[in-house]
Formats: C-alpha cells, structure tokens, sequence
C-alpha cells in the first residue's frame, strides 16, 4: 500500500504540471497577440513606404521629362538664335557681336546697352553662349 503522502504527490504533481502549462500558455498566447499587433504595424509601414517610393519613381520620370523637352526647346533656340546671327540683314550683325561678347564673360546688362537688345534677348544669348559652356 501506498502511504497518503505518496498518494497526495501523485494527485500534486500533475495538477501541478497542468497548472504551470497552462500559465505559459497563456503567456505565449499574449505575447503571440503582441507579435500580431506589431507584424500588422508593420506591414501597414512598409505599404505607405511602397506608395512613397512609386509617387518619388513617377515624380523623377515626370522630372527626366521635362527636363529633356527643355534641352530640346534649348537647342531650338539656340539654332534660332544662330540663324538670325548669321542672316544678312542689321539683326545678325547685332546678333553676332552679343555673341561674341557673351563668349568673353560680358553680362546681359551690358550686352542690352551695347548692342541695343531687349532684357530678354541678352539673357537668351549670355544663357546659350556665356564662357565655360561645353556645347
């Protein structure tokens, strides 16, 4: 025969056990429901940065483009430009000494006085043919 201490460890122990399981059970299942909460967090994170970074993606293009049709309408003044340089009324002479003057470093201010060209028109040569451009 068992003595009743022997009988009561029985009993003891594996209500014991189960006790202590089901703590950690229920420790594993709260820090399983922090987990869940913080993988949603940062998924919704990771969605807003995806959306970020296409908006960036399609503002560069958007950028790449405009910059090239203002490469594009640059050369076509600058040919103008050239061809009313290089035409045989009074305008090319005119046209032909701003340039030269743009090409020694002169300001549009003093292009406008010397040469009796509009604000606009100094600036468009100093712009297309100032010293230092590689083109």
């Amino acid at each position: 025969m068992t003595s009743p201490d022997t009988q009561l460890l029985t009993f003891l122990i594996p209500g014991v056990l189960a006790l202590l399981a089901l703590v950690l059970a229920g420790v594993a299942l709260m820090r399983l429901g922090t987990l869940r909460r913080r993988l949603a967090e940062l998924e919704t994170q990771i969605a807003l940065s995806s959306e970020h970074y296409r908006g960036l993606s399609i503002g560069a293009v958007g950028q790449g483009e405009q910059l090239l049709r203002l490469e594009q309408d640059l050369a076509r003044l600058k040919n103008r430009l050239e061809e009313v340089a290089s035409s045989s009324d009074g305008a090319g002479a005119v046209f032909n000494q701003a340039i030269r003057m743009a090409r020694k470093g002169c300001s549009a201010r003093e292009i406008m006085e010397t040469c009796g060209l509009s604000e606009i028109e100094a600036d468009l040569v100093v712009l297309m043919h100032k010293s230092g451009r590689t083109e």
